[in-house]
Formats: structure tokens, C-alpha cells, sequence
């Protein structure tokens, strides 16, 4: 009889899995059959730390995952970096020029720059130093990237906003600009930073004008307009840009600039470097491309991965460079993924819900596992998981995407024991508002996490 008692044992257990998986499928797949989300197009996998199957559906298909193709930029970033690495924007002088030369930091003038003006202090400190009163030309130096600065596979209509600027060695206030338009019959419009002209020929009507910035930088507004209008644009010429926003921070120093903002791409030694801005380490970075779902840092990030070499960074070079990470490393099949950019504004980015679960596995290892958990999103927290799935905060962690037709959740669940789920769930081709897909989304993961 004592011998018998484990056998019973292990039966009882077996006949609940059993009817576990089941159900867990079943109220899956009746969330999955709603309309109009029933006409989509589902990729969802579960799966334990065994990597056992839990429940799929589609998950060795291509899907496009919009965001969640930031997971494999940001890993492969992370793995081929220290990740308390920090880049560094130098500025050198030659002759009367001083050389603002990039080194792939998107953090530069951006979210922690609270003061403008502190951006630039220590270069115009250096040069304070040296008694240099007067110079002649700022020029950036951008030489780090290829002239490739904006994917081909990106949408048309994306371009020229906030979420799709151009990518360079070099940026300046995450390469936007804030503009405010008032009184459209007589138009005044005031830009942020203050150095962006702008300039408006709008009639006064219902609607959105189009705001665009030329290869100057300048901002025309054009089309109706109604009486108070803003905007955050993305601006034409990253490196131009930071070029610009230095020489404004060097007068406003009471250094004299006499000559131009310019750019030079081709890779040259310059006289005298004077001083070095460093960023925020990688791991903060890599926070902002993964909590708040930063396009602009993913992209500089992921071209950033094959710099330093004989040629400038290209996405060809990059995408190479992951590749091996991702098929040798993180253990994925090299059928499972095709990118073409870094951070899932393409629709032609490819995915299996499989590999990313792969991925976050691989995230989860208990030698990563405090590393990441930092930097994905959580509900509750900062992130586009701060309004969503509340009841499950201090349990997930995970990775939001959408685009048009696209919404994606991927991400790790822990279980009151210890144990974990990971799960990836993305919805292609689907005509509802993004609104019904996410709630949608929501369910399922709150039914795996029962």
C-alpha cells in the first residue's frame, strides 16, 4: 500500500494537467474567435522554463511584431557590449574649426537633458580653458555611420514624425523638434529649441496641417490650420542638427562662431580632441528602447553594433552581426527571423511567436534575469505596460508592439512558486481599433497566468 501511494499520486496529477491544458486552450481559443479579430491572423506560444509547450497556435509562422522586434536589437546590443558601456560624443578642433564627431549616442540633448543648456558645458568649458573666444565653422562628424539614414522598407507616410527620424552617428534632442502654431490668419509659430526656424502659409480650417523639415532643418507648416496647433516633429538632418544646437550653445556662451554648421561624412583624423560627453550606460539605454519603445534609440543602437570596423556602420553589417548572436548564442533557427530594421516600423520585419519565446527564455536565465527585469516593461511602471494588466504587476514583464493591422504582447510571467511562463501573442492583418486588440491581448495573457 505504501509502495501504491506515489502511483496514485502521480495519476491525480497527470488527470489535472490533463484537464488543465485543455481548458486553458479552450478559453484561448474562444477569445481568439471574437470578431472582427476572428478574421485575423493569430501567432500565440506558451511555454515553460523546460521550454515545454503549453499551448501554440501559428508559432512557427512569420508574423510582423512590430515592437517586439526591439527584443532581438536590444539582446544582440547587450551581448556585444558591456552594459555599463557608455558612448561617447567628442569635440575636437582643427584650425579655427571645432568638430562635434558622433559616436552613436541617442541620448545626447534628449529625455535626461532637463537643461539645455548643461548639454554642451563641458566643450564650452574646454574651450574656455584654452582662452578660445572665437571659431569659425561647427561641423559634425558623422562619419561612424554609412549615409543610409532611414530604412527603405519604412512606410512613406511615417516619415517626417516623431517616431520615424533619420538615424546618424550623430543626435541632438532625439532628432525632433516641438512646434506651436497660433492664429492662423496671421500665424505666429514658435519652435523648441528656439534655433529652428520655421516659418507657415496655412488658411484657417478644421484639421492637421503638414508640418516638414527640410534638409536645412527648417520647419514650413502648410495646409488648414486651426487657431492653436502643435506638433513634434522629426527633423531632416540628425548630424546638421546637433552641428546647429552646438554652435547656438557655443554664442550663447559668448563664443563668437563666425563661419557655418556643416557635416563630413567621410572618415578623417582631426587635430586636438578637447573633451568627451558620455551617456547614460547601456543598460539605461537599452531601458528606454524597451520601456517606453524609444524607435530612435533601437535604430542608432542596432547600427551602432558594426562600428568600429574599416567601414562605417551599415544595417547590412548590423544585421549580420545579430544573425550569429541569435542563431548561436540565444539558440534560435535562422528561419525564424527576418529584420530589416531595428526597431519594427517595417512591416517586413518577420518573426516566430516561437523565437521570441526562445528569446525571452534566454533573457530569463538566471544569470541575466535580474539584468532584464529591469529594463522590460512592467504594468504599473514606466512603459506602455503602465495602464495595462494591473493585476498582474510584480509578475510580468514584456515587450508591447503596434503598428496598422499589428499588435504584439510578448513577455515573462512568474507563478506564485517560483516557476515561470513565457508567452509571445501577436495579431496580423486585423482591421479593429487598436483599442480591441489590446484588450483582447490582455485576456489571454490574464488567462495563461491563471
Amino acid at each position: 500500500m505504501r509502495r501504491a501511494l506515489p502511483l496514485v499520486a502521480l495519476l491525480v496529477a497527470s488527470y489535472a494537467g490533463a484537464q488543465t491544458l485543455p481548458a486553458l486552450a479552450q478559453r484561448i481559443d474562444a477569445i481568439t474567435s471574437v470578431p472582427p479579430l476572428d478574421a485575423a491572423i493569430w501567432g500565440i506560444y506558451v511555454a515553460d522554463d523546460a521550454g515545454k509547450t503549453i499551448y501554440a497556435r501559428n508559432e512557427q509562422t512569420l508574423m510582423t511584431p512590430a515592437s517586439n522586434r526591439k527584443l532581438f536589437a536590444a539582446a544582440t546590443a547587450a551581448s556585444c557590449n558591456a552594459l555599463d558601456r557608455q558612448l561617447t560624443t567628442e569635440l575636437w578642433r582643427d584650425g579655427d574649426d571645432v568638430i562635434l564627431r558622433g559616436g552613436g549616442d541617442p541620448s545626447l540633448g534628449g529625455r535626461w537633458a532637463f537643461d539645455r543648456d548643461a548639454v554642451f558645458a563641458p566643450f564650452i568649458a574646454s574651450l574656455r580653458a584654452r582662452g578660445i573666444a572665437e571659431v569659425r565653422d561647427v561641423i559634425a562628424d558623422a562619419s561612424l555611420f554609412d549615409r543610409v539614414t532611414i530604412p527603405p522598407s519604412w512606410k512613406v507616410g511615417n516619415l517626417g514624425s516623431d517616431y520615424a527620424v533619420p538615424t546618424d552617428a550623430l543626435a541632438y534632442n532625439e532628432n525632433v523638434v516641438g512646434v506651436v502654431a497660433d492664429r492662423c490668419a496671421h500665424p505666429i509659430v514658435a519652435t523648441d529649441p528656439p534655433f529652428v526656424p520655421a516659418t507657415a502659409v496655412v488658411v484657417c480650417g478644421a484639421g492637421e496641417p503638414a508640418v516638414l523639415s527640410d534638409s536645412s532643418n527648417a520647419i514650413a507648416i502648410s495646409g488648414n490650420m486651426p487657431e492653436h496647433f502643435q506638433w513634434l516633429a522629426g527633423i531632416g538632418d540628425p548630424a546638421l542638427y546637433a552641428a546647429q544646437a552646438l554652435r547656438d550653445a557655443l554664442r550663447r556662451a559668448g563664443i563668437v562662431v563666425t563661419g557655418k554648421a556643416a557635416v563630413n561624412v567621410a572618415p578623417r583624423v582631426w587635430r586636438e580632441r578637447l573633451a568627451i560627453i558620455e551617456s547614460p550606460p547601456l543598460w539605461q539605454i537599452l531601458s528606454v528602447v524597451l520601456k517606453p519603445s524609444q524607435n530612435l534609440y533601437a535604430e542608432m543602437l542596432f547600427k551602432g553594433l558594426s562600428a568600429g570596423d574599416a567601414q562605417p556602420a551599415s544595417y547590412a553589417a548590423s544585421e549580420e552581426i545579430e544573425r550569429r548572436f541569435l542563431t548561436t548564442e540565444a539558440g534560435i533557427p535562422g528561419g525564424d527571423f527576418h529584420f530589416v530594421d531595428g526597431c519594427g516600423l517595417s512591416p517586413d520585419d518577420l518573426v516566430t511567436p516561437r523565437a521570441v519565446v526562445t528569446l525571452l527564455r534566454w533573457m530569463n536565465e538566471p544569470v541575466r534575469r535580474g539584468v532584464w527585469s529591469l529594463m522590460l516593461a512592467q504594468p504599473g511602471e514606466e512603459g506602455t505596460l503602465r495602464r495595462r494588466l494591473l493585476p498582474l504587476a510584480g509578475r510580468l514583464h514584456g515587450k508591447t508592439g503596434s503598428i496598422n493591422g499589428v499588435n504584439a504582447l510578448s513577455g515573462i510571467l512568474e507563478n506564485p512558486d517560483g516557476t515561470h511562463r513565457y508567452f509571445s501573442i501577436i495579431i496580423n492583418h486585423h482591421t479593429a481599433d487598436s483599442s480591441e486588440a489590446l484588450h483582447a491581448i490582455d485576456a489571454v495573457v490574464a488567462e495563461i497566468a491563471r
